[in-house]
């Protein structure tokens, strides 16, 4: 049965039906758990562990009030 061993993942249309059966918006839930990525993550991380170009990902760490422009600075000023 899909989804019950590695070798066989679980269709990603029959999750996203099974959620929204039960009332689970399964997109407002990627975006949130995106959006709450981005505030302990670089949008550059993100952009790669996602496959997301780095430009969304920077958008995206905007709208979720993510700033890595300080620490960046910061780093780059150590020795």
């Amino acid at each position: 049965m899909p989804g019950h061993s590695p070798g066989r993942p679980r269709n990603p249309l029959g999750l996203a039906d099974t959620l929204r059966h039960h009332g689970l918006p399964a997109r407002a839930a990627r975006h949130t758990a995106m959006m709450d990525a981005l505030v302990d993550l670089p949008p550059m991380v993100i952009a790669d562990l996602l496959g997301i170009h780095p430009r969304t990902a920077e958008r995206w760490a905007t709208l979720a009030g993510g700033n890595w422009s300080d620490p960046l600075a910061a780093r780059r000023a150590d020795p």
